[in-house]
């Protein structure tokens, strides 16, 4: 509902809006309950472009704080875009290549892979300079969708498309101290994985189901039809 209210800020006629999200079809992502295997690093994703509003910048400066303490993890970044070579510099500036793992752009079959070999999703979205914002990231219903917990920001319309607290963390926008501690905090707890797993997928499946959708707009132009 979050460009609902922007709309109606804009004097639009409420009685006029109607909100059908975008959704996911859920049988191409398959549910499974993430547990770390013996000696294997904790494998953190992000999928997104590589510009401005996704944040890659905030999670990047969180992994380097976390290294200094917990050796055995893995940051994998699915995406590429114009601040490659910016971020790949960060990275070198926080002497963290050997965490951090750049894929470039990836096909669907490939990022299906992704959701299923790791084990904490992030996207620290913010607001860009140029005020480019997110809706609701069709990444953060995916990632849900096969059972990772995620860490996201209060930004836009994403606390509408995970549950705070249940099937995810959610920091203010840029605070990298927050973002380090709620992956700290997951590292140290994979006994609520489980949980936060089966609720983003019960979410997912509740609101944001492709099929489901569909048929509201059915419904909301056959609404139209007899007015």
């Amino acid at each position: 509902d979050y460009w609902k209210r922007k709309l109606i800020r804009l004097d639009c006629d409420e009685k006029k809006i109607v909100v059908n999200r975008m959704g996911i079809n859920l049988e191409k992502f398959e549910f499974s309950i993430r547990k770390i295997q013996h000696e294997e690093p904790i494998k953190v994703l992000t999928i997104g472009r590589l510009v401005e509003k996704k944040g890659h910048e905030y999670a990047i400066k969180a992994i380097a704080k976390i290294v200094r303490k917990y050796k055995k993890i893995e940051y994998i970044i699915a995406g590429e875009g114009p601040l490659r070579n910016e971020l790949e510099g960060l990275v070198s500036k926080f002497k963290i290549e050997k965490y951090v793992k750049f894929l470039g752009a990836v096909e669907q079959k490939e990022v299906l892979k992704l959701y299923q070999q790791t084990h904490i999703f992030v996207l620290p979205s913010v607001t860009a300079s140029n005020r480019d914002q997110e809706g609701i990231p069709v990444v953060l219903m995916e990632a849900q969708a096969t059972g990772l917990p995620v860490i996201s920001t209060y930004h836009s319309g994403i606390p509408e498309g995970v549950l705070d607290g249940k099937s995810s963390f959610l920091v203010p926008e840029k605070d990298v101290d927050a973002l380090a501690e709620k992956i700290e905090y997951l590292i140290e707890h994979p006994e609520i994985w489980a949980d936060m797993g089966k609720t983003g997928r019960k979410y997912v499946e509740e609101k944001y189901d492709i099929n489901k959708l569909n048929q509201k707009v059915v419904e909301i132009y056959q609404n139209l039809i007899k007015d």
